[in-house]
């Protein structure tokens, strides 16, 4: 009977350590993925140091900036360009306000705040990230086209008669 009552403790000391493991690595990988987000813009340096080598990023959905891959080098050299030129002084805010995560992905929500080229441009996001090594090796962009191309490429709504 003590045998048994060993093994069970055993056991259950060894579940609780893997989900005490999985648990960490979600949070590891929710504290990189928000540190990506707080520096990507002020200290791009930080940012592609958590970056994968085998990094790509891609702007989703149906926008002029849609369906464009880049690797690690380009997001900074080409994305983050287009970015500033867009937006060309800076975001007043962008903020994550919510994290979902889990040993092999995260998802941040988060909210922004700046002047496109025209007009105010306050959009929300899901940013999605995909973890390997510790690294972001993969991020999808989620966000409204609508407000992309109304505020960033002064595209006009017309009614289809």
């Amino acid at each position: 009977m003590k045998l048994i009552t060993i093994i069970i403790s055993l056991l259950v000391s060894g579940f609780t350590y893997a989900g005490h493991h999985e648990k960490t690595t979600s949070a590891q990988n929710i504290a990189t993925a928000t540190q990506f987000m707080q520096t990507v813009l002020a200290e791009p340096v930080i940012a592609k140091g958590l970056l994968h080598n085998e990094f790509d990023f891609e702007f989703m959905g149906v926008s002029q900036l849609s369906n464009v891959m880049y690797d690690k080098e380009t997001y900074f050299s080409k994305w983050m360009v287009t970015v500033g030129e867009l937006i060309p002084t800076g975001f007043r805010k962008l903020d994550v306000v919510d994290a979902i995560g889990d040993d092999k992905a995260v998802a941040l929500m988060v909210e922004g705040d700046a002047d496109g080229i025209n007009g105010l441009y306050a959009n929300k996001y899901v940013f999605v990230f995909k973890f390997s090594d510790g690294k972001i090796i993969s991020l999808r962009e989620y966000t409204s086209d609508l407000l992309v191309e109304t505020r960033l490429y002064k595209q006009k709504l017309v009614a289809d008669d």
